[in-house]
């Protein structure tokens, strides 16, 4: 295999690189421990304040991103339907120049694994098994950071019994392992959050109840009872999606915030039929049908959603968060206009009460504008003609017509992001935009995913930023714009979380080689110890008071260690110690050396893909607490790759994990 394949880093890295020095590691690698055999690739999701953490696995590709509303955050008119439709999307969103290889990953799967083919012919298959599988891993102590010495974990598989449904297609039985099953975040009560499908009833053919529902612990969030005052269509009962992506407590309960749905999709539309399967045949005369599940034309059945939010004690109960943005009042009613369906998710919140950190002064801190009470991210649908425009949104308490009630349907109103918006001026920049997280600050992470139409340094990415939700009018500041060194104008990637400490993590693209009318970038993650209101001096000293990739934090410079047989290319979450769930390239002889673009085994060494978590070798909270980074060599190695290092298989799902793109995603 050619060298160049293997996360080659560019000469704008290297010097950056070439600038520091040091003698220590911040950061130690530890492999989770994930059930045997429950998937080929393992990701870490989420991680709780006690380093618990939890992910899923994939056996292949998703086809189909199990943690979209809409897929890859741009298809609101639900017609991505086959090989074709999925090449389509990569050259108009992602331009790269073998979408052709994209799409056949995508539709056909790895291994005869994966992939959305098999999901679109399940229902005459008859044989479908799940691609995503969750897992919860606890950790019973930790003794020793600075040793490596994490007690071993404890990890169980999630929803290994029928999700529970009310509704089964067909009457049939529940196919046991054909349930697709995602993690997003560790609640606010210690509880696993995230999305199963109902898994597959087998009637003779195999019918699917419904693609996604958020659950939080063993509860499942059941969608919307009512919309716009008035009750939902039978199918959204019984086959609407839900998604479930954070929570917060308020008045002494727990809430969940993600996404329900509402209204169907337009039906009518013969675009959404897949191998000439008329979805218009669910709803005939725009009743329900009674059995829809267990028809093959309703199985890929969608709807408008918005932001909702539950309390856990009722998850059958939940309540729109806010309307979608200057529809009409038939669009309120129909959520469709011009075949689109309007969307909205909440991904992210917060009461932010500004006690968890005290001023570095020792004084008070002062209260926030929203003290007390709950503040939400995500995104929204604003219109613009004909055009429903998918853009990152901040939901704050809606405090003019009375007190906040948040069991009051659309009890927030929808503030969007400027520079964070579809549209500037006559031009759509951006396919879509979210707000991705919140933290007690109300410092707001999250992507603009550039227009294919509009690529930027040769590349259609997703752009990071971040946002001051106290702010009247808040505004974008794009991680390209900051100055930091590992971010550079085009650069693509995700913001997946952000602590309380101002600590933000995700995945950052690695190399600056043209993405649009080339090949996919490779990625690492990165934390950006960010500063605003609520950051501690001391603590972001310890990295230098800049952002870094992990692997640079990870590097104890010892060949042999346990560190060296990990390159960090994804995280997913942080807690207020620091912690941080992440992905990693795993070597099982460890790399050749400890540089960026060493080798496993001399190329010829099996890397596989593993759920990891990081430890700070330091207590960051001790303000006398020391520390020095050596960032990781880039020497270039005179070998070439053998064959088994890193195939073309694993090539697509780290373009599946490294973006998970939703613009992608």
């Amino acid at each position: 295999m050619n060298r160049s394949r293997i996360f080659k880093l560019t000469a704008v890295a290297s010097l950056v690189m070439a600038s520091y020095g040091a003698n220590a590691n911040l950061y130690n690698v530890v492999q989770v421990t994930v059930p045997a055999n429950l998937g080929a690739e393992s990701y870490a999701s989420a991680i709780d304040e006690n380093g618990n953490v939890a992910g899923d696995t994939r056996d292949g590709t998703d086809g189909i991103p199990y943690r979209d509303e809409a897929p890859f955050g741009v298809d609101n008119t639900f017609t991505y339907q086959n090989w074709t439709d999925l090449e389509s999307y990569c050259y108009r969103e992602l331009g790269y120049n073998s979408c052709e290889n994209w799409a056949e990953r995508e539709w056909h799967g790895i291994n005869n694994k994966g992939g959305l083919e098999r999901e679109r012919d399940a229902f005459y298959q008859s044989n479908y098994q799940a691609n995503a599988k969750g897992f919860s891993t606890v950790y019973t102590s930790n003794t020793d950071a600075a040793a490596n010495a994490t007690t071993s974990g404890t990890s169980t598989q999630l929803f290994t019994t029928e999700p529970s449904s009310t509704y089964q297609p067909g009457g049939g039985t529940w196919v046991a392992n054909s349930n697709n099953v995602v993690v997003n975040k560790f609640s606010v009560d210690g509880d696993v959050m995230g999305t199963t499908s109902s898994g597959y009833y087998d009637f003779g053919n195999y019918g699917l109840a419904f693609r996604e529902r958020g659950f939080v612990g063993d509860s499942i969030l059941l969608p919307a009872v009512t919309n716009n005052g008035k009750p939902v269509s039978d199918i959204v009962t019984k086959m609407g999606r839900t998604m479930a992506f954070d929570s917060f407590t308020y008045d002494s309960k727990t809430y969940v915030v993600g996404s329900a749905s509402v209204t169907p999709f337009d039906y009518n539309d013969g675009g959404k039929d897949f191998d000439g399967r008329d979805v218009g045949r669910c709803m005939p005369g725009g009743t329900a049908i009674d059995d829809p599940g267990a028809e093959s034309y309703c199985q890929n059945f969608a709807f408008s959603t918005k932001g909702f939010v539950w309390d856990v004690s009722t998850p059958d109960k939940g309540v729109a968060v806010s309307s979608w943005v200057n529809m009409t009042a038939a669009e309120e009613d129909s959520g469709i206009r011009d075949a689109k369906s309007y969307m909205s998710s909440v991904r992210g919140a917060v009461v932010p009460d500004n006690t968890l950190i005290a001023n570095e002064d020792g004084t008070d801190p002062e209260e926030t504008k929203y003290n007390g009470k709950p503040v939400l991210v995500g995104y929204n649908t604003d219109r613009d003609d004909n055009n429903l425009m998918m853009q990152a949104a901040i939901f704050v308490p809606d405090e003019d017509s009375g007190d906040f009630d948040i069991t009051q349907s659309e009890a927030w109103k929808t503030v969007f992001i400027n520079g964070a918006k579809v549209k500037s001026g006559s031009d759509f920049i951006y396919s879509n935009t979210k707000a991705t997280d919140i933290n007690n600050n109300l410092l707001v992470i999250g992507e603009s995913k550039r227009s294919g139409y509009i690529p930027e340094n040769g590349a259609a990415a997703n752009r990071m930023f971040i946002a001051d939700a106290s702010q009247d009018t808040p505004t974008a500041t794009y991680f390209a714009d900051t100055g930091e060194s590992i971010f550079f104008r085009g650069s693509g990637g995700e913001a997946q979380a952000v602590n309380n400490y101002n600590e933000i993590v995700g995945t950052i693209d690695a190399e600056t080689a043209r993405e649009y009318g080339g090949k996919q970038r490779r990625h690492r993650g990165f934390i950006n110890p960010y500063d605003f209101n609520g950051t501690h001096d001391a603590r972001r000293k310890l990295f230098e008071n800049r952002a870094w990739w992990l692997d640079d934090l990870t590097n104890d410079e010892v060949v042999d260690g346990t560190n060296n047989h990990y390159r960090i290319i994804a995280a997913s979450d942080i807690n207020d110690k620091g912690e941080i769930s992440a992905t990693a390239l795993y070597c099982a002889g460890g790399y050749d050396n400890t540089g960026h673009n060493a080798y496993c085994g001399e190329g010829k060494g099996v890397e596989t893909i593993v759920a990891v978590k990081l430890e700070p070798t330091v207590d960051l909270n001790d303000d006398t607490a020391t520390a020095t980074i050596t960032p990781r060599s880039v020497a270039e190695e005179q070998i070439s790759r053998q064959g088994g290092s890193l195939g073309p298989w694993m090539i697509g799902l780290l373009g599946l994990l490294s973006l998970r793109r939703r613009v992608k995603q």
